[in-house]
């Protein structure tokens, strides 16, 4: 069934129509029509209310309210202004599509990704995954989409652990764009199409690169599981992936490369970074040692790339040599070992099991 389930049409744009809806929020109730437009980038909610409505401000960080009818629910609402037609606009980063089903009637749990295609099955936890590529032919990254599909229902605390394992193997931040559950005989209970304000980066930088899909995937269900024991130990596992995720969101090589840098130093808290690579057998001599203090001296402490400058190259192999070791830190600390990308010297490195 998982297969079936996963290799499912995920259309990205389309409508749904006006129907009656409620409008909650700041003490506020109004009743009238909405409608959605999902585009690939957006949701887009129009309500006409059956009487004037002056939308309640909203604290900052917080949403204008919710609007519900019985088809679908957006949670969360902003509030867009007026349309030219005069409806009142709201933007939302979820539309859920029928009701939540409890937990004991889903059989199977589907998420569909943006920016990243590849295979895979395994095991996470106690469920059976299965991921599958849903782009062909496409040239670009931005166009990659996969489906993920698992024979449990996934938390939201998971789904989040999951993309961000996505991210991490892609060399990309990846975006969650459906969230759908399915019961024991393969028929959609609900879905969340969400729209994050994620870019979706400008070029990968995959530590798996050149490497076989099933490695790959021995990597994201490694991160998966060592999740929640990392963060159960104190250790910031998701704030890692996350620099390491959003260093390709920046144009600059040095952000970028602060980025990455701050990832190790993250991992590396309380202890001294000679300890730390010691503590997790990176294998870093002491040329090694002293050549990331003089870089995060250059980064951490004064923000930029010295001299010599990029016009050497020095900068570009530096920034390749912290993601390799961005890379290396994460999958030890999740007990990965096997093949990864080498960016610094493109080839192909074996993280060996670390010494008892």
């Amino acid at each position: 069934m998982l297969d079936s389930i996963a290799r499912l049409d995920a259309p990205e744009v389309f409508a749904l129509p006006y129907q009656r809806a409620t409008f909650v929020g700041g003490g506020v109730r109004a009743e009238g029509e909405a409608s959605v437009a999902v585009t690939r980038s957006s949701v887009l909610i129009r309500f006409k209310p059956d009487a004037e409505l002056s939308v309640p401000k909203a604290a900052y960080g917080e949403s204008n309210g919710s609007v519900t009818t019985a088809a679908w629910t957006a949670e969360h609402v902003n509030h867009a202004g007026t349309a030219t037609t005069g409806e009142i606009l709201f933007g939302t980063l979820a539309v859920r599509v029928d009701a939540v089903p409890s937990a004991d009637a889903v059989a199977a749990t589907r998420l569909v990704i943006a920016g990243d295609a590849w295979h895979g099955s395994g095991r996470v936890g106690a469920g059976q995954v299965l991921i599958v590529p849903l782009s062909i032919d496409v040239t670009s990254h931005h166009d990659r989409r996969l489906a993920l599909a698992v024979d449990a229902y996934l938390d939201q605390a998971t789904i989040e652990t999951m993309g961000r394992a996505c991210s991490f193997v892609a060399g990309i931040d990846v975006e969650v764009l459906r969230v759908e559950h399915y019961d024991r005989s393969g028929q959609l209970l609900d879905v969340e199409h969400r729209r994050g304000f994620r870019r979706v980066g400008r070029g990968t930088h995959c530590p798996f690169t050149g490497i076989s899909d099933e490695d790959r995937m021995r990597a994201w269900a490694a991160l998966v599981d060592a999740f929640p024991r990392l963060l159960a130990d104190g250790v910031p596992i998701d704030m890692i992936v996350d620099q390491i995720s959003a260093h390709n969101q920046v144009a600059q090589i040095h952000v970028s490369a602060a980025l990455l840098l701050l990832a190790t130093v993250t991992a590396a808290y309380p202890r001294t970074f000679r300890q730390f690579g010691t503590d997790l057998h990176l294998g870093l001599n002491d040329d090694d040692v002293a050549r990331f203090e003089s870089v995060r001296a250059e980064l951490l402490d004064s923000g930029f790339f010295h001299a010599p400058g990029y016009e050497t190259g020095r900068p570009q192999r530096d920034i390749k040599f912290l993601r390799d070791l961005a890379h290396s830190t994460v999958l030890r600390l999740c007990g990965y070992t096997g093949p990864f990308y080498g960016a610094e010297r493109f080839v192909v490195r074996e993280l060996t099991a670390a010494p008892a």
